[in-house]
Order: structure tokens, then C-alpha cells, then sequence
């Protein structure tokens, strides 16, 4: 692994060490972090009562376009990870899609249940 390689790795790790404690202040469970299947990757996974909520943690340059960054192909391949993890962990809950920007060490806004998108 390149010097800069390990330095966004690094920072990818804080990135979503973030992200997972807001969620777990807010009473949930850390499941997975980074559910992979080949050429995709869940970030992270929580529970809360019966509901799985997958996270997709972007970090982004600016705040304006913030839907640019997640298009319907990118979508698609997060809806297909989370697919194939269900099939491979049944469970009876039910299930969110949760996207998070974050941006300089701090969360801009979470766009929450975006399943249906």
C-alpha cells in the first residue's frame, strides 16, 4: 500500500468511525462494517428495533448538488449489495438505505431511507 493509499484509508476509517458513533448515540447496534462482495461495499450496518438501516457514507468537496454524488447506477449497485447480503443473512426485519455526506471531519446531512429511490 502506497503513502497515499494508507492516507485516505486512514481517513476513510475516521470518516466512518464518525458516522457509526452518531448512529450508535442514537440507541443503534453496529451490525457490518464494510459488507464487500466483489467490486461493491456496504459501509456500514445498523439495527435499531426491526429495522436494518444500511450506510452509505460519501464524502464529499461541497454542498451544493449533493444528488450528483449519488446517482441511479450507484444506487442500483448499493440496492444489489444489500440484496445479496439479505440472501446470505435472512432475517424477518425490514430494511432502510441511508446516505450520509460527510465533509471536513464533521457530518453535512443524512438523507435517510432512500430505498425507493
Amino acid at each position: 500500500m502506497t503513502l497515499n493509499t494508507q492516507y485516505k484509508k486512514t481517513k476513510w476509517d475516521e470518516w466512518e468511525k464518525l458516522v457509526a458513533e452518531h448512529y450508535q448515540n442514537q440507541w443503534y447496534i453496529l451490525i457490518k462494517q464494510n459488507y464487500t462482495i466483489p467490486w461493491w461495499e456496504l459501509d456500514l450496518i445498523f439495527q435499531k428495533n426491526n429495522i436494518l438501516t444500511f450506510v452509505e457514507v460519501k464524502v464529499v468537496d461541497h454542498i451544493e448538488g449533493l444528488h450528483d454524488y449519488i446517482t441511479q447506477k450507484k444506487l442500483w449497485h448499493l440496492k444489489r449489495t444489500i440484496d445479496h447480503y439479505l440472501f446470505n443473512n435472512p432475517t424477518d426485519c425490514e430494511y432502510i438505505l441511508d446516505i450520509v455526506f460527510v465533509r471536513n471531519n464533521s457530518i453535512l446531512s443524512i438523507h435517510e431511507n432512500v430505498t425507493n429511490m
